[in-house]
């Protein structure tokens, strides 16, 4: 169910609830209008502020059942949400598998496998995105970029993908394309919703030429490029000395508007991930808004519709019927056994 949907129920609801009321005010009127001596004495007059009872009980009973409506189904849009809250916000992470990543010349003693070390930086993202909000999704590139895993919500998933399996064998063996790769994951989230997705891109880095590179889908809200590896050494492998390229990497971030972090020996920081993290603004309005006034209504509904009688008993006529004692009338005396 949807917003709109509970809105347009509550409201219905409530105005029917609001006809049933008014046909019970002008019954019960009539019965009172037939009885009104007894209730008002011989001048047949209550006070003027009862003729704002029949509305107050009106508004009240159907503010009640508004409050109570709206309420119920938030907590079911809640529930529902949290099942499948990812349809505004993406983690979409693109993970270097090309062999150079297998490397171990990573972490703090030099001695951690590139591969590894991409897992820990993507493990303590995840760690800090609330999955309940957030959908996963992955992709690796080497010589191309394939789809692995499209909005889950299994974090462990992610980091085996990142860390444990040797995704280079079901390549066809060449150079790293990370341009091509690239504009291949742009074509993985031109449906989502517009400004929903963060792209994490973790590499060791790689050569790019000058021209070639499309611009992101209008999904892509923010990119961010993590490198890891060696940057001041490097290792041979395929007949090339390989080490980070933090050139490249921080060059394509600024060509796709994004940003570039060394994660050989640091974390990503938390500020990076404040577009992912941010509220949706559509659930936190309806949150802010309609469940406050809900709850205000129902307070003062309820509130009525306990006092309305209390009040018409002791403040609704200016007549009070004396005790028969105090009226002179006979009181039978009480026989003595």
């Amino acid at each position: 169910m949807t917003h709109e949907e509970i809105i347009i129920y509550a409201n219905w609801t409530a105005l029917a609830i609001a006809a049933l009321a008014v046909l019970g005010e002008w019954l019960h009127a009539r019965r009172v209008a037939r009885l009104s001596r007894l209730a008002f004495g011989p001048d047949n007059r209550p006070r003027r502020w009862t003729k704002l009872a029949p509305p107050m009980r009106v508004l009240a009973l159907a503010g009640v059942v508004w409050s109570l409506f709206t309420l119920i189904a938030f907590n079911s849009l809640s529930r529902d949400r949290d099942r499948r809250a990812a349809v505004t916000r993406h983690l979409m992470v693109l993970l270097d598998v090309s062999p150079s990543m297998q490397l171990a010349d990573a972490g703090e003693g030099g001695g951690q496998r590139r591969a590894a070390r991409a897992a820990e930086v993507l493990k303590s993202v995840l760690n800090r995105v609330p999955g309940d909000n957030v959908r996963f999704s992955a992709a690796s590139f080497y010589t191309e970029a394939r789809m692995l895993a499209r909005e889950c919500q299994d974090r462990e998933l992610m980091v085996h993908f990142a860390a444990e399996v040797p995704f280079f064998y079901t390549y066809k063996p060449g150079k790293t394309d990370l341009l091509k790769s690239l504009n291949q994951a742009g074509g993985f989230m031109q449906d989502w919703p517009r400004k929903s997705t963060t792209l994490l891109v973790i590499s060791d880095g790689d050569s790019v030429p000058p021209a070639g590179l499309k611009p992101m889908p209008s999904a892509v809200a923010d990119v961010l490029f993590v490198g890891v590896g060696e940057t001041g050494r490097g290792t041979f492998i395929d007949g090339h000395l390989s080490r980070q390229d933090g050139a490249t990497l921080s060059q394509l971030a600024r060509r796709l508007g994004g940003k570039y972090f060394d994660g050989n020996l640091r974390q990503l920081p938390s500020d990076a991930l404040q577009k992912l993290n941010a509220a949706d603004p559509r659930g936190a309005k309806w949150q802010a808004d309609r469940r406050l006034v809900a709850l205000a209504v129902l307070g003062v509904s309820a509130a009525l519709l306990c006092l309305v009688p209390i009040l018409l008993e002791f403040f609704g006529s200016a007549w009070k019927p004396a005790p028969p004692a105090a009226r002179g009338e006979f009181q039978p005396a009480e026989v003595a056994t």
